[in-house]
């Protein structure tokens, strides 16, 4: 399998899709100038009919980058492979472990720093945002599993923050 490399403004990654022949779709006019690389590793439809889409990404995150406020259309899990993200639940919960294996949920409203070895599982729906507030790239690893049908990313009211 041949790996796909995209390196988009996250708007087009929010409201854009790319499909088979790496065409993508112009985005919302809400935009945002912050670029992330989105590295796509493996992705399939597990249900034969192409309703969900599982993928595994890998995202490098910009220094000084912080990125807004969205949801996903399914379950997210991402494992920090280098650098610090600073993580904020805006609405709902997710489940963190930590490197040495120490487990928290992270509720509305409260930030933690995730490391190298940290990881999270993000239920569809959660608020949330990131921030690499460092000089270094952040390199998170993503196992997703999507309604096919919806953006991959979508923004929310960024005075929600």
């Amino acid at each position: 399998m041949k790996k796909l490399t995209i390196i988009l403004p996250l708007a087009a990654l929010s409201f854009g899709s790319v499909v088979a022949n790496s065409q993508i779709t112009p985005p919302s006019p809400n935009t945002y100038t912050q670029s992330v690389k989105r590295e796509v590793l493996a992705s399939g439809y597990p249900t034969g009919n192409q309703k969900q889409i599982l993928e595994l990404v890998r995202y490098t995150i910009a220094p000084r980058t912080k990125l807004p406020t969205h949801t996903h259309p399914g379950m997210q899990i991402e494992r920090v492979e280098a650098g610090t993200l600073t993580y904020t639940v805006v609405q709902g919960e997710a489940k963190v472990t930590k490197a040495n294996g120490s487990q928290l949920i992270l509720k509305t409203g409260k930030t933690i720093h995730l490391t190298v070895g940290d990881s999270l599982v993000e239920p569809g729906g959660m608020v949330h945002y990131g921030e690499n507030q460092t000089h270094k790239p952040v390199i998170l690893l993503s196992a997703s599993l999507f309604d096919a049908n919806q953006p991959k990313t979508i923004l929310t009211n960024p005075e929600k923050r």
